[in-house]
């Protein structure tokens, strides 16, 4: 499943300096996102994960799935121009998400060498980041990544998912924080553990991650079946109305998602025309975006809409 486009979204809302912190850069004062100052650094197909600004240096972050000989020649050119654009040292650092084994990356020749930092996140304890939460020093970026991590079992999830819904932060952070964890954690468990931590959330902490998308959905419906029930004057056309409502409600939560996921992996390349076509677009394309684009399961996003 291709999540790294998901969890980009909700990373974008958390603060830069948890991700300076991730990469082992703690000697910041203010870590700032330069992601609106490098549009003009963008070309063709060159599009940085994170930007950040601290001190005196750029620190380029990427998130990868996996690794070719192409994405390090592209982290190679952006670093450059990025160099180029700021004239201060730039670090780049790659965070790996995937279990395959991959070779030294770096690029050296008699006139330059480049050698990003690595940091596989397979071969990270997922223990020391639950201890890290239990005390209220964990780092976000390593908890939404933990079920990735060597030694994670549902236990650990449990206990992390448990720390994540009590953590004293703003609401919607909090829900970001438990969302992408639960998306990480799809990726490697069944469906029916990431249903149990639904419940638990629900039970335990009164968090429900997907009530607002929900609600607004529905509410939609309502509205919408009701008025057209009225109007018909009749029981019978009163339900159905409802029923359409709900439908309509349910198609619109799907073109907001398919909005949220394109807004993640395009930015700056998601015009109002784009988002206009998006608006009016019928279920088939909608589900060609979000299942074939973005590798979604259609029936298992249903199920949480």
């Amino acid at each position: 499943m291709a999540y790294k486009d998901v969890i980009l979204k909700y990373f974008s809302h958390i603060s830069p300096y948890e991700i300076a912190k991730f990469i082992g850069i703690n000697d910041v004062n203010d870590v700032e996102n330069l992601s609106e100052e490098i549009k003009d650094v963008r070309i063709s197909d060159f599009h940085a994960d994170f930007v950040l600004k601290a001190d005196k240096e750029i620190v380029h972050v990427e998130f990868q799935q996996e690794m070719t000989p192409d994405d390090l020649n592209r982290f190679f050119v952006y670093n450059a121009l990025l160099t180029r654009q700021f004239k201060v040292p730039v670090k780049t650092y790659v965070i790996y998400l995937g279990r395959s084994d991959v070779p030294k990356q770096i690029i050296q020749n008699e006139m330059v060498k480049f050698e990003p930092g690595f940091i596989k996140v397979s071969q990270m304890d997922s223990n020391a980041i639950v201890e890290h939460a239990k005390m209220k020093s964990g780092n976000m970026i390593e908890m939404i990544l933990m079920p990735l991590m060597k030694n994670c079992n549902k236990e650990l999830i449990t206990e992390l998912i448990d720390e994540e819904a009590k953590m004293n932060v703003d609401v919607n952070l909090r829900d970001d924080v438990l969302t992408s964890t639960l998306v990480i954690t799809a990726t490697v468990y069944e469906r029916s553990f990431i249903e149990e931590l639904k419940r638990r959330l629900v039970k335990m902490y009164s968090v429900d991650i997907f009530e607002k998308e929900r609600k607004e959905a529905i509410e939609q419906g309502l509205q919408q079946g009701l008025q057209q029930g009225l109007q018909q004057g009749l029981q019978q056309g009163l339900q159905q109305g409802l029923q359409q409502g709900i439908e309509e409600g349910k198609l619109q939560a799907m073109k907001d998602y398919a909005a949220k996921l394109l807004i993640a992996k395009f930015k700056d390349k998601y015009t109002k025309e784009l988002k206009g076509k998006i608006q009016n677009a019928d279920p088939a394309v909608l589900d060609y975006i979000i299942s074939h684009i973005f590798d979604i399961d259609l029936e298992e996003l249903k199920k949480i809409l």
